[in-house]
């Protein structure tokens, strides 16, 4: 039987009678048909197909090999196959390790190299290489496959750039994802959620319902029905919520999600995304606390505005009537002198001019009293610890010294307590006190004094408590205004400034005085001074009205 020729198609694959040995004629139609078809898939592959010889010199290529690498198969036929595409980039290692690979018969599989288009651009090659054996084992050529992956590692470098990005963002921003995982239930939890709860992520249960654990309790019961809510309207979910850490820390979080649409309603969100925003709501509150404490200051200047007006109104009521009264006096008793004078009544005429000369100690007694209360206070005051025991036994003394026919006695001076004040301006105000208490009370055959303190959170309350002749109790204020006096009696001495003074001087510790009392049962004087003197200054004057 003759020969069988060998149809075009099959001669144009030049490695053909070096795949296969064939011995039986009968299995020639059936192998050509095959390598026809071979051929068909190979030329039409996606992929770059190389066939070189067992040398590595080129034999035949693809039409994808020419339309990826710009060359042809009659340029690069009987060349290297590595050296036609090599260039500065090419890894020479990866290369040798190749060759050294092929030498041995050993396949290359998933090696990527960084390989030339004829244009000179470079190009990542993913290279799969097999070798081609004959009948006795011995390699007669190789089959190579390549792929063009570098647009796809161009794509996930990129990927993988803007996922850093993304973490990095997240990781600034305090963000942080519980998402939807491959099991119906499950969610995952990022790195940043677990950081913000305090907790290992050995610790996250697959459910969000883990999440409300941490919910501060005052707001944890709301939060289901709110949720609700948005799955009825399928609104997006934005909540800001208080959490307590594993470890103890109260945080804000900022928890939001979309509800997923069905044909009919929705269903929970496949997302969430949680955010710290502690800082955000601590500056929120700074702000509020901020705009509360202007405010506060506001309406506190405004009020000494509005009482220094009021001050200054009553004090030019003082100055008009209060000192007007012994300048009226003295020339009356001028006139009335100089009238005496003139019929010849010298002892008349001494008398009223006693009179005169008491009137103008009365006035000068007040112009000085109205200098002290208006210098009072110009440097501010200058608070340190005092001991009222010794300070108020001092003062006590030189009271006692004024009224010398006095007879008195004390109790719970001990009981004093140390104070943080101006020590001189705190001395003036026990120095009126005990004054007064002396002026108010010599009537008495014994003037019986008690002293006594209370602490509180904010300071001490200290009282003086008198048996002298009381006032009403609708004067409780008004004596402590300049000019003001509780007993008009003009057997007792007094200008009416001490208290308007010592109330100066406890307002400008940031404290108050006050007193209570009834005509004829005496009188107790209240002193409350801060535990830390925050000085109002000295703006707020109490004058006679």
């Amino acid at each position: 039987m003759a020969p069988r020729r060998i149809p075009p198609a099959a001669r144009q694959l030049p490695a053909a009678k070096e795949l296969m040995v064939l011995t039986a004629n009968d299995d020639f139609d059936e192998l050509t048909s095959w390598l026809l078809i071979l051929e068909r898939i190979v030329e039409q592959s996606g992929n770059m197909v190389v066939i070189t010889d067992r040398d590595q010199r080129v034999n035949w290529v693809n039409r994808t090999y020419t339309a990826v690498t710009g060359w042809t198969l009659d340029e690069v036929r009987g060349q290297k196959a590595g050296a036609v595409l090599s260039g500065p980039l090419t890894d020479k290692r990866v290369a040798a390790a190749m060759g050294e690979k092929l030498r041995a018969g050993q396949s290359v599989v998933g090696v990527e190299i960084i390989n030339y288009r004829k244009s000179g651009e470079a190009y990542v090659a993913l290279l799969n290489i097999e070798p081609i054996r004959d009948h006795q084992g011995a390699t007669v050529a190789y089959f190579s496959i390549q792929s063009d992956v570098t647009e796809k590692r161009a794509l996930e470098q990129s990927n993988r750039r803007l996922q850093h990005q993304l973490q990095e963002a997240q990781a600034l921003a305090r963000l942080g994802r519980i998402a939807q995982t491959e099991k119906e239930g499950e969610l995952e939890w990022s790195v940043e959620v677990c950081d913000l709860l305090d907790i290992e992520r050995s610790v996250v249960r697959g459910s969000i319902d883990f999440l409300t654990t941490f919910i501060d309790r005052g707001v944890r019961q709301h939060v289901p029905l709110m949720t609700r809510q948005h799955l009825q309207s399928g609104k997006a979910i934005d909540l800001e919520l208080p959490i307590i850490t594993a470890k103890g820390k109260r945080r804000w979080v900022r928890c939001r999600a979309l509800p997923v649409p069905l044909q009919q309603g929705y269903r929970p969100p496949e997302t969430w995304t949680v955010q710290d925003v502690s800082v955000y709501r601590e500056l929120i509150e700074q702000k509020r606390q901020t705009n509360e404490r202007l405010q506060s200051m506001v309406h506190e200047r405004t009020q000494h505005l509005e009482e220094a007006n009021r001050s200054l109104e009553a004090f030019s009521h003082a100055l008009s009537h209060d000192l007007k009264k012994p300048v009226r006096h003295m020339v009356s008793y001028a006139e009335i002198t100089r009238q005496l004078m003139a019929s010849g009544d010298a002892d008349q005429a001494m008398a009223y001019a006693d009179k005169v000369i008491a009137a103008g100690i009365r006035l000068q007694h007040l112009i000085e009293g109205i200098l002290a209360f208006c210098r009072m206070g110009r440097n501010g005051i200058h608070p340190s610890s005092v001991d009222l025991p010794s300070l108020v036994s001092e003062c006590l003394g030189e009271a006692a010294s004024s009224f010398p026919s006095s007879v008195f006695t004390s109790c719970g001076l001990s009981d004093l307590p140390v104070v943080h004040a101006d020590p001189v301006l705190i001395r003036d105000v026990w120095s009126n006190l005990l004054d007064n208490a002396f002026k108010y009370s010599q009537m008495r055959p014994v003037i019986e004094l008690e002293f006594g303190a209370k602490e509180t959170p904010e300071g001490w309350t200290v009282f003086l408590r008198d048996t002298g002749c009381g006032f009403a109790g609708h004067q409780q204020d008004a004596i402590f205004a300049m000019f003001s006096r509780a007993v008009a009696d003009n057997s007792i001495q007094g200008d009416g400034i001490g208290l308007a003074m010592c109330r100066r001087i406890v307002q400008a510790h940031g404290g108050k005085i006050w007193a209570e009392s009834r005509p004829g049962e005496g009188s107790t004087f209240f002193v409350h001074l801060p535990r830390h003197p925050r000085p109002s200054g000295f703006g707020e004057l109490q004058l006679k009205g």
